[in-house]
């Protein structure tokens, strides 16, 4: 299995426009790390003895040997706790941004994905744009790791250039959610030699293109594989469709609005059945 690399500071956006991905080692402090992953097991506490997912988390199916469910999702963590609304607008995160996508920067939306030992945690091959297509591809997914990432505890895998293909067809599960959605042409990622595991220890960032084919495997260590995903885009990427309630979306974290759309060529499939959680339910 290849492994990411880490590229030069001069050369990220190249590498970033041709690759569709991009890794930046240790971007936040040991002490950064460590307050996000107090802040999580604060907001874990709530889940104790939870027996079905509300608007807050997302549980695993029960064990199959034991029962118990495991929360693999939590659902607008900006809403939850302050140090990861804060994290939101981290400037050194909103600075690699901005090489990338330009000055003008806003939010779409977050969420905290865990990698219990459970299956159902896995992630198989998609894009993120087809569960919320704008007018034009300039919205990266910020993945911030809180956890030493490898093969074993079900990391993030690439595809290098597969986001020059756009927006893809896909099959989506029953509620909408990435979990269970699957890109419909198998053909693009068959080939697992152009597989690229995102290999990076605690406090490091992965920055994706929207039309990025990725997945995860499932957690089979004894590890955790806490991630807080910062969906950002260009300012001028309007939203065309998909869910519109996620908490923070359309704050402005760098930059102004100056009330331009910016329109590409594309035609693609809009989404079905879109997952929503509520209207910004706390």
């Amino acid at each position: 299995m290849n492994h990411a690399i880490a590229v030069p500071p001069a050369e990220r956006k190249h590498f970033y426009e041709e690759n569709g991905y991009l890794i930046v080692p240790e971007l936040l402090a040991a002490s950064e790390v460590e307050e996000l992953r107090a802040a999580l097991a604060e907001v874990l506490e709530e889940a104790e003895g939870l027996e079905a997912s509300n608007a807050k988390f997302a549980l695993s199916a029960p064990d199959p040997a034991t029962g118990q469910r495991y929360v693999k999702r939590v659902f607008n963590p900006i809403a939850r706790h302050d140090a990861f609304e804060k994290l939101v607008s981290h400037p050194a995160i909103l600075d690699v941004l901005e090489e990338l996508i330009g000055p003008n920067i806003t939010l779409h939306q977050t969420k905290l994905n865990l990698k219990p030992p459970a299956e159902d945690a896995r992630f198989e091959w998609h894009q993120d744009f087809p569960f919320f297509p704008h007018t034009n591809f300039d919205l990266v997914a910020v993945m911030v790791f809180l956890d030493d990432t490898g093969e074993s505890n079900g990391c993030l895998q690439v595809i290098p250039g597969s986001h020059k293909l756009g927006p893809l067809e896909h099959d989506f599960s029953a509620d909408g959610q990435a979990y269970g959605s699957e890109v419909r042409d198998k053909s693009v990622f068959a080939d697992e030699s152009r597989w690229v595991s995102l290999v990076v220890p605690a406090g490091s960032i992965g920055l994706h293109h929207s039309c990025m084919l990725h997945s995860s495997g499932a957690n089979h260590s004894d590890r955790p594989r806490s991630t807080l995903v910062v969906e950002y885009r260009a300012t001028d990427a309007r939203q065309v469709a998909g869910a519109t309630d996620p908490v923070g979306r359309g704050t402005q974290l760098r930059g102004s609005d100056d009330g331009t759309v910016r329109m590409v060529e594309s035609c693609f499939k809009l989404p079905g059945t879109v997952h929503r959680i509520g209207v910004n339910t706390l």
